[in-house]
Formats: structure tokens, C-alpha cells, sequence
């Protein structure tokens, strides 16, 4: 078994052998090379316009992603014709991943005026009030949210208008993507690397009430994607598992939340649905496999409907 390593290695590393040469090959060299270049991209980004920003990760995401990553667009487009049996003609499956390519790399490339997107009138939100009247009630708000558009802006627009709290993400491996998140991610939240450690963050902040928590419960765990479900059978863990017993166990409501890009460019509509009904009492492990359901049956209408929108289309295994 590879060993694990949570900090950087000796440089000495590099000239010994096995694991310790291999990971410190792919840290001081392998990660600084892109990161160096990672940083620079970023930066020549950033000095754009919003629209050129966009349209330039678009225009990378179409040409170059799909051959990069050809395994991850196999799989999309498997997943594709899984889901939309009646629109698997190969014209329209080769459609459908250029715009999915072309949204994520737009989303990549957005990191960069990320926070500019709301001042400049990117971004319209509909059913906020579904916040406002949980917060009124005293209620914890745990916000579920995916990985639709650019599900950045979820957060960002949460922040915006007097919603701050904290959440989970899963932090980028390469520590100049990580800084380079970091500093885009600056609206106010408390952000917290995927551990055990933030659950039981969640646990306190929820009871406490210390503001809304989001998490988002499409999560890629583990090289698995738990949810939707997709006819599978219902996961007792994963990220959509975790909220359901967050909710159980704090009281909190659960409010649906997701991104939408409007057509090919920067310009987005995010909406907050009205809190999940979910059992509250009974049999602990059949509540919660009854709230994943009710989750579920929310959630995947919504990504089934912006399919070409998914970020986890590429990593969806339904086989």
C-alpha cells in the first residue's frame, strides 16, 4: 500500500526510491510546473473582460478537454445516451458534450472574475424568500446545492445578499490550484476541506445556528458519485447521506439550491427551492434512507433536465 503524506516531503526525496522519489517528483516538480503555469493563466484571466474570460475557457473546453480527458468524455457520453435514450443519436450526443465541455471550461476560467459576476449584473436568483422565511422562523438551514453552471455562484450570491455561513468543498490537490481557490472563494463563508473533522463542524455550526451550511450532495466521494441515483440503489453515505443525517440531527431545514448558465456565455440564474419535507422521527437508519428518496426525487429531475449543464456526467458510472 502507497504510503499517505499531508505535508511537503524533503527534497532529498527525490533522490531515493520507490514512493518517496515518486511523490516528491510529483511535488516539487510535476505540481510547481503547473501550478506555475496554473497561476499565470489565472492571472492573465483576471485582467479580462468577463466575456472574454469565459469565452476563452469555453473555447479550451471544447478543443482541448474532450482529448485530454478522452476517458471522462467516453463516460459522458455513455451516461449520456443512458439518460436520454431518445436523444443518443450520435449527432446529438457530440452536441450535447461540447456544451457540457464548453460550461465547464467556461466555470474553470470563471474562477477568475469570479467575483465580479454579481457586481456586473451576471447573475438573476429566484426563491430566495424560501431562505429569507427559515432564517425568520429561527430554523438552521442546511443549503443542498450541485454541480450545475458554475455552482460557484451559489455561495457567492448566498454571501451577497446577508446569507453567510460555511460549508464543505473538496479542496484541489495541486497547492497553487488550492491558493488560487482560496482566493476566489473570499466571499465570507467558512470553507472547510472535506474531512471528518468538517462534519462534526457541521454538527456544531447547524445546532448552534450559526448561519446556513451548504454542502453539496452530488458530490464525487471516493470516485463515486452517490447521487442522483439514477435507479441505483439509495446510498447510505455519500455527500446526499451526510445532509439527510445533518438535518435529522440538528433540526435544520433542508433547502435545495442549483446554478443554471444561460445559454453559452456568462450570464446565470440560480434557484432556492422550498425546504425538503423529511422524516424528523422514527427508525434512524429507515428515516434516513427515506430523506435520501426525498432528496433524491428532487434533485434528479433537475440535473436530468440540465444534463449538458452536470459537472458529474464525466464521473457518473452507471454501469
Amino acid at each position: 500500500m502507497a504510503e499517505r503524506y499531508d505535508s511537503a516531503p524533503p527534497l532529498n526525496w527525490l533522490f531515493s526510491d520507490g514512493e518517496h522519489r515518486k511523490h516528491a517528483f510529483q511535488y516539487w516538480v510535476r505540481d510547481t510546473a503547473q501550478g506555475i503555469l496554473n497561476t499565470a493563466v489565472h492571472h492573465s484571466l483576471k485582467a479580462m473582460s468577463i466575456d472574454a474570460c469565459s469565452a476563452f475557457g469555453g473555447a479550451i473546453g471544447a478543443t482541448i478537454s474532450p482529448l485530454r480527458y478522452a476517458e471522462s468524455d467516453a463516460r459522458a457520453r455513455r451516461n449520456w445516451c443512458k439518460l436520454r435514450p431518445e436523444q443518443s443519436d450520435r449527432a446529438l450526443v457530440d452536441a450535447a458534450m461540447k456544451r457540457l465541455w464548453r460550461c465547464v471550461g467556461r466555470t474553470m476560467a470563471e474562477f477568475s472574475v469570479l467575483d465580479r459576476l454579481w457586481e456586473e449584473k451576471r447573475i438573476a436568483i429566484n426563491g430566495i424568500e424560501h431562505m429569507a422565511a427559515v432564517r425568520d422562523a429561527g430554523k438552521p438551514i442546511l443549503v443542498a446545492t450541485l454541480h450545475l453552471g458554475n455552482w460557484e455562484t451559489v455561495p457567492l450570491v448566498g454571501a451577497a445578499l446577508g446569507f453567510t455561513g460555511s460549508g464543505i468543498y473538496l479542496p484541489p490537490e495541486n497547492r497553487f490550484d488550492y491558493r488560487i481557490a482560496a482566493r476566489a472563494r473570499r466571499y465570507g463563508h467558512v470553507m472547510l476541506a472535506a474531512t471528518p473533522a468538517a462534519l462534526r463542524y457541521a454538527l456544531q455550526a447547524l445546532k448552534a445556528n450559526k448561519g446556513p451550511f451548504l454542502i453539496f450532495i452530488d458530490e464525487l466521494v471516493g470516485d463515486h458519485v452517490f447521487a442522483p441515483i439514477f435507479g441505483r440503489a439509495l446510498p447510505p453515505e455519500g455527500n446526499i447521506a451526510y445532509a439527510a443525517r445533518l438535518a435529522w440531527m440538528t433540526g435544520a431545514e433542508i433547502i435545495p439550491a442549483f446554478c443554471v448558465r444561460l445559454g453559452d456565455r456568462a450570464q446565470f440564474s440560480i434557484t432556492v427551492l422550498p425546504p425538503v419535507d423529511i422524516v424528523r422521527g422514527g427508525d434512524k437508519q429507515q428515516s434516513l434512507l427515506t430523506n435520501v428518496a426525498r432528496l433524491n426525487a428532487v434533485i434528479e429531475p433537475v440535473i436530468t433536465a440540465h444534463l449538458d449543464q452536470w459537472y458529474y456526467l464525466l464521473d457518473l458510472d452507471l454501469a
